[in-house]
């Protein structure tokens, strides 16, 4: 097998050379030693009563030894057994190499673009492509249906998490149009298989990518305070990746196939705090155990604490998210692919089935007919999701019950349905479709996390996504030092006066607050935020629009929320598609009317703005906006879309 040698990784100052790895037990260390044990170049399998089992060389086991723990040896040369576990194959169940992968993934999309469409996410660090297959009746568009995502491989020694989610692509192609579940998921979900995350760690046999980072320590959700774990959020190419890939298709739920241990781990793994919507997360995961006889639990207790994971983010992205340990060796012999599949296969399934039970539906604007990119908060645990941009369909899973769903998105009115209900019986789905009021006074807001440091887990209890939506007066603790990115939606435009607000609920803390078109720069200082309520004009440090704000904290800093003003009082993509069918600036030629009679226009949420006399065709200056205009009963109705 051909490998990709590194000369050395440089860890936390310690050096972690190729050399083969034992695995060990680091006698009577806790979950709370696990990343000093990290941070001397071991990789942390799992903990146990006896203390933590991990991979390390012969160095490492020297430092580690240096540092005060006691180190003994299980399994003498793991990672050789690995690579011989690797070479070894069967007709079937087989480890391929990075080209028979890529190969196989390209022939099987061509053979079956019916059912199947491949999608290169992006590229790797050393430049090897991250792909992705859709399966789906109709492939090449998206369609109002669930969707799920299964990866594997995020740490490219975990062979075996890569060849389970490549035995389903396999599984599905077999199976669909004979099996009536198989034709029945495929035909009514988006199902996203991912099967080599990490195609330089799986080509180099090792945990990190090509640049030595550790991708599940890289995310945005609590980042940084590990080791390996990159030099900012998402500072890795394959996850910028796979964020790109989840923010164009909201999943409901996100599974990261990992070895070492057979564990289903739940989020939260950065706190020990239950999650908001722990019911659901138990139910969940309760249902992969029966087939598989994984134990489950949530990641911080059950396995130990870690920063930056994938499924810490899913949660917080508004998805059901886990990873999920299939093996306890993370490279078995290839005669434990077929069995290690077919344990899992049922559950698997039964995900795909269960992401279509829950609440549904769609979001359009009220005014146009289009779809409007929201967030999607549902009580009683006020969690949020958000919907696909390019239909407005949303999907989350919940179980039977009655519950509140509030659509909220920047420059619209809230729209909120109560007493939803969640069946029982039949498929246990309910769908909303729901139709949103622009609104010129409506302001814009923070739409969606991009990233977030770190917190002290057991002192801030506070969550980022309280940062959201316009103030409430219900912050996200932003520590000493630390930093939250935002995302606004649509870019805050530069106008007269104020146009950004930043709101701090208590305290006397400051943040530096940042504006850039890219979540990941340039950034532009805009200034200080220092007061209750502190309001920043754009073109005072010559931006003319900032889609994304920065916050950094000196002291603790009570962060409510930030808001735009609104100059369009509709959402941006639909106004500049709705403006090409407008006829011209008159009213008169937009919308006929009976002669003698007054014309009126209405704006969006129905008030009357204004009155035209008989005779007159064009009103007063106008704010940007969506107005409708009638002249009498039987004159229709007209829309005039006015842009800026």
């Amino acid at each position: 097998m051909c490998r990709l040698i590194a000369c050395c990784l440089l860890l936390a100052g310690a050096a972690l050379a190729t050399e083969p790895r034992d695995l060990v037990l680091v006698r009577s260390a806790t979950r709370a030693d696990a990343r000093a044990v990290e941070a001397a170049g071991a990789l942390v399998d799992f903990v146990s009563a006896e203390g933590i089992v991990a991979e390390a060389t012969e160095q490492v086991q020297a430092s580690l030894r240096a540092a005060g723990f006691a180190v003994e040896p299980l399994v003498p040369g793991i990672s050789d057994r690995y690579e011989a576990n690797f070479n070894s194959g069967l007709e079937f169940g087989q480890y391929l190499t990075y080209d028979g992968f890529v190969d196989s993934m390209r022939a099987i999309a061509a053979n079956n673009p019916g059912i199947c469409r491949l999608e290169t996410l992006g590229t790797s660090f050393g430049g090897r492509l991250v792909l992705a297959l859709k399966f789906s009746d109709n492939p090449s568009v998206h369609e109002n249906e669930p969707a799920v995502h299964f990866e594997g491989a995020i740490h490219g020694d975990e062979k075996i998490a890569w060849a389970v989610a490549f035995e389903m692509v396999k599984y599905l192609l077999n199976n669909y149009g004979t099996d009536t579940l198989v034709t029945r998921l495929v035909n009514t979900r988006e199902i996203w298989l991912l099967p080599m995350y990490n195609p330089d760690g799986y080509v180099a046999a090792r945990r990190y990518n090509g640049n030595n980072v550790d991708l599940n320590r890289n995310w945005g959700w609590m980042w940084g305070g590990e080791s390996a774990q990159g030099a900012s959020a998402f500072s890795e190419a394959e996850n910028r990746a796979v964020l790109a890939h989840i923010w164009r298709n909201p999943m409901v739920m996100f599974i990261s196939f990992h070895a070492g241990i057979e564990y289903i781990s739940f989020p939260w793994s950065y706190s020990p705090d239950s999650i908001p919507e722990k019911r659901l997360i138990n139910f969940l995961s309760q249902r992969y155990s029966v087939p598989t006889g994984y134990p489950y639990g949530q990641g911080y207790q059950g396995m130990y604490p870690i920063n930056g994971s994938t499924k810490d983010f899913d949660y917080g992205y508004g998805m059901m998210g886990w990873s999920i340990e299939v093996h306890a060796q993370k490279t078995p012999p290839a005669s434990e692919i077929d069995p290690t599949f077919n344990r899992n296969r049922s559950a698997m399934l039964e995900f795909f089935h269960r992401a279509g039970q829950g609440i549904h539906g769609t979001v359009t604007d009220a005014a146009t007919g289009l779809p409007v990119h929201c967030q999607v908060w549902v009580g009683p645990a006020n969690w949020p999701s958000y919907n696909h941009r390019e239909l407005g369909d949303f999907h989350r899973f919940y179980l039977p019950g009655t519950y509140s769903v509030t659509f909220r998105a920047p420059g619209y009115l809230d729209t909120t349905v109560a007493g939803v209900v969640v069946p029982g019986s039949g498929d246990s789905s309910v769908t909303l479709d729901v139709r949103m009021t622009p609104n010129e006074s409506a302001p814009l807001f923070a739409c969606r996390l991009v990233w977030c440091s770190y917190v002290n887990e057991t002192a801030n209890r506070t969550y980022p996504v309280r940062a959201l939506g316009p103030s409430d007066g219900v912050p996200f603790q932003l520590d000493n030092t630390k930093t939250i990115c935002l995302d606004m939606n649509r870019p805050v435009r530069n106008g007269p006066g104020t146009d950004l607000v930043v709101y701090r609920s208590s305290g006397t803390g400051t943040a530096s607050v940042q504006g850039a078109n890219s979540w990941q720069g340039p950034w532009t200082n805009i200034g200080t935020a220092n007061s209750a309520q502190t309001g920043f004009d754009l073109g005072s440090v010559g931006l003319d629009s900032t889609r994304f704000v920065r916050l950094t904290a000196s002291g603790t800093f009570y962060f409510d929320a930030v808001e735009g003003v609104n100059f369009t009082g509709i959402e941006e993509g639909s106004t500049n598609r709705a403006s090409r069918s407008v006829p011209g600036p008159s009213v008169a030629r937009g919308a006929p009317r009976a002669r003698g009679r007054p014309l009126s226009l209405l704006d969006a949420t129905g008030r009357r703005v204004l009155s035209l006399p008989p005779g007159q065709t064009a009103p007063p200056r106008l704010a940007p906006g969506v107005y409708f205009v009638y002249g009498e009963t039987a004159t229709p109705v007209r829309r005039l879309v006015i842009v800026r």
